[in-house]
């Protein structure tokens, strides 16, 4: 989507990655190497160690000023982006009337969302439907200009959000599928990623926002895209049974509780033929991570928009999947490290 924003609103918004990008880069890597020197054995427990680095952190001029400025900069976007988005209204709206659709878009006007959507994902105000552009606001100009220069959560400043879709998308462990589902797919940046990984393959993308929909059909349509984009609560998609040979999903479970989650794991097993495929990306749970970086995410948990980051990060889902009947049960790390992070899975064959 070509965006043409006035000089203000641009510059406005590019400050923020700046910001966003110093705070992450210079502060948060200075604070860090502080920590490790200080504690060259930290504890492995999560309480022990919030407990260590911020005793040890406690008036540290860049870990606080590195917090401070990373909380500024998640509440400052929306302030920035949606006036943006409303001063060129006219043509954002015109884009989304798409008059060539590729693939479908389904939107269910008598949807009731479940308990977990009013929770306002990422600090946006009133939620991810909050404002009726809010899809192209955060997908065209936050991402853009404020989360790909300046990193997000598990996202360091400097690594690019998309090469990192394409890497996950990458992992499949075929490229033949007849019918993939993606689950909390947004606006398509994972979806788009899998298209190219999987050209020949129907795929079918379910989301919750219809806002985020609306924008990942019109940005299908332009890309020539055949996907069928199907507005759904990702645990109970209403998608017949059996028909899926991989189910797909990208840093879904953090943003639901593990209550819901394991219906989510029912619902892809249920989608999946036997012999079908799950593939999962999601942030590495908190004992892959080291003491301070552990502690650096864990802080989304209250006040980055992020209620049900903590319980999630500490859960065991290989043995949840395990329990779910899914067999060879793998969880890595793409490319040697710790994000993105990966875990496949396998529906057992007849």
């Amino acid at each position: 989507m070509d965006i043409a924003l006035r000089q203000r609103r641009r510059a406005g918004l590019e400050f923020l990655g700046s910001v966003q990008h110093f705070a992450g880069r210079t502060l948060q890597a200075t604070a860090g190497a502080t920590y490790r020197t200080a504690v060259p054995n930290p504890p492995l427990g999560l309480d022990e160690r919030r407990d260590s680095v911020y005793s040890v952190l406690d008036g540290n001029a860049p870990w606080e000023f590195d917090r401070f400025l990373t909380r500024w900069v998640a509440e400052e976007i929306y302030v920035r982006a949606l006036p943006a988005i409303e001063e060129i209204r006219d043509g954002v709206e015109q884009w989304l009337e798409v008059a060539e659709p590729s693939g479908t878009l389904t939107l269910d006007d008598e949807l009731v969302p479940p308990a977990y959507w009013e929770e306002g994902f990422h600090l946006a105000p009133g939620g991810w439907d909050g404002h009726d552009l809010m899809g192209p606001a955060i997908s065209e100009l936050v991402f853009a200009y404020v989360l790909t220069p300046g990193g997000v959560g598990a996202v360091r400043a400097g690594e690019n959000l998309n090469d990192q879709r394409s890497q996950v998308a990458g992992e499949t462990r075929r490229t033949d599928y007849r019918h993939v589902v993606e689950l909390g797919a947004s606006s398509g940046r994972f979806t788009f990623a899998l298209r190219r990984r999987l050209p020949q393959s129907r795929i079918t993308a379910v989301e919750l926002s219809a806002s985020a929909l609306r924008h990942g059909h019109a940005l299908a349509s332009t890309r020539d895209a055949d996907i069928d984009f199907v507005q759904a609560p990702a645990e109970d998609t209403g998608l017949e049974s059996g028909t899926a040979d991989l189910v797909a999903c990208y840093t879904l479970m953090h943003e639901i509780p593990v209550s819901e989650n394991r219906k989510v794991i029912a619902e892809a097993y249920r989608l999946l033929e036997p012999g079908g495929h799950l593939l999962i990306s999601e942030i590495a749970p908190y004992e892959h991570q080291d003491a301070f970086r552990s502690v650096v995410l864990d802080w989304e948990t209250e006040n980055r928009g992020e209620p049900y980051w903590r319980e999630v990060m500490a859960h065991d889902w290989v043995a949840e999947l395990k329990n779910a009947g899914f067999v060879d049960v793998e969880s890595y790390g793409v490319g040697g490290g710790v994000y993105p992070w990966v875990t496949r899975a396998t529906k057992p064959s007849l």
